[in-house]
């Protein structure tokens, strides 16, 4: 049962998780019928490798720094956060010759500079925000104010302006920026006591910021193949229709998963809390939203399917030369990541915590990361939209397997 100061932080980080959904929703099939299967083809490229690269950015502080914040005072989260600050702005070093190298080896013919500025400016962006003093601080309820403005504006400029796909990747960097340095506004209005007039970017913390980050910085990285790093590899394969139309089904479903992140990021932080109680209490703690999760998976899945025969004349009229059978196939081998990923990722957010189970947490990832990567650019399946779906549900239920595997070894 959730404690009531959850209950009570849930319906303001849904308001915002309900924008965040309906964005996908409304605008992706919007801009694909604006720009046509290959502009849209080439956005949606721009858009998956400025996510992957985005992990980079936001080197593992995520899961790193928030573990460590959450039992501790305002001068040691204003040190954690120069160290990830510092971090982070070396680390958008290389995203930058990363994203000259994906166009130059991946791109479009007629893509070059342009087009890299662009993936490693959103890449920045969206690795820079400070949602892991936000989580660890418990205050995403007061944070998803900020967020529900912002996702809201948006979608209303997005609808209004973005005729072309200059203007669309343009708002989604505005949006992205505005975000972090919001958030980061925040923790400084919060930590300034604590800051004594010192600035985010130290020199001496910046081997620090990056050894801590270290330790989950593949994790991220290997964890964006399920969602960013699938597509972004099979592009090597895959023509512009067949990734926009694997790339639209897979954000509709990933919509749908994001609009649990909220939850996800209240949990963590009392999983954490729990350990003090021992193992076995926070698994309890963790199973029993695992257990609730995917039972809410389970009847978002039913749903959507009863759902489609409606949605799916709305989609073809929004998202115009889309292959839907195609993308029908795509979103009934997706689906099934609903009541997978509901409930697995609290019991993946228990090991990360544990303490004692984060070697096997950092493992599995790291495993279903190289796999999903690999079999996205070679296996010949997945050079259409359905097949690699299939392998996106083949990842996650490897790394359940190696993440089972790998506690039971630690265990001994």
């Amino acid at each position: 049962m959730a404690s009531p100061r959850l209950l009570h932080a849930l319906p303001a980080v849904y308001a915002a998780a309900a924008v965040r959904l309906l964005q996908p929703l409304l605008v992706l099939p919007l801009m694909a019928q604006r720009l046509g299967p290959e502009a849209f083809g080439r956005v949606s490229f721009v858009l998956v490798w400025s996510a992957l690269l985005a992990m980079l950015v936001e080197g593992g502080f995520l899961a790193a720094a928030t573990r460590m914040a959450v039992n501790a005072d305002a001068p040691q989260r204003w040190r954690l956060a120069q160290q990830v600050a510092s971090a982070r702005s070396l680390l958008c070093l290389p995203t930058l010759l990363l994203a000259g190298l994906v166009v130059a080896l991946l791109g479009a013919p007629g893509s070059g500079l342009t087009e890299a500025l662009i993936i490693a400016a959103l890449a920045c962006a969206l690795g820079w925000p400070a949602t892991w003093y936000l989580q660890a601080s418990q205050q995403l309820a007061g944070w998803a104010r900020t967020e529900l403005v912002v996702y809201a504006a948006l979608i209303a400029a997005t609808v209004w302006l973005a005729h072309d796909a200059a203007t669309f990747l343009a708002l989604q960097l505005l949006a992205s920026t505005a975000l972090a340095l919001l958030g980061w506004r925040w923790l400084q209005r919060d930590l300034a006591p604590a800051a004594q007039g010192r600035g985010l970017l130290q020199r001496d913390a910046l081997a620090p910021g990056l050894r801590l980050g270290w330790t989950m910085l593949p994790v991220s990285v290997a964890g964006a193949a399920y969602s960013a790093a699938l597509p972004a590899a099979a592009s090597v394969q895959m023509g512009p229709q067949a990734l926009g139309t694997y790339f639209l089904g897979d954000r509709l479903v990933r919509a749908v998963l994001n609009a649990a992140e909220p939850v996800f990021a209240l949990v963590y932080p009392r999983i954490v809390a729990r350990q003090a109680q021992g193992l076995r209490a926070s698994l309890a703690y963790a199973g029993r939203w695992a257990v609730g999760g995917s039972l809410a998976g389970l009847a978002l899945l039913g749903g959507l399917a009863l759902a489609w025969q409606t949605l799916e004349p709305l989609v073809a009229q929004r998202a115009g030369q889309v292959d839907l059978p195609a993308l029908r196939a795509t979103l009934g081998v997706l689906g099934w990541l609903l009541p997978l990923l509901l409930g697995w990722k609290f019991i993946g957010y228990w090991m990360l915590g544990s303490g004692r189970f984060d070697g096997a947490y950092r493992a599995c990832v790291v495993v279903g990361g190289v796999v999903g990567t690999l079999g996205a650019a070679t296996w010949a399946a997945a050079a259409t939209p359905p097949g690699l779906a299939l392998l996106a549900v083949g990842v996650e239920l490897l790394v359940i397997t190696v993440a089972v595997a790998g506690m039971a070894l630690t265990r001994r």
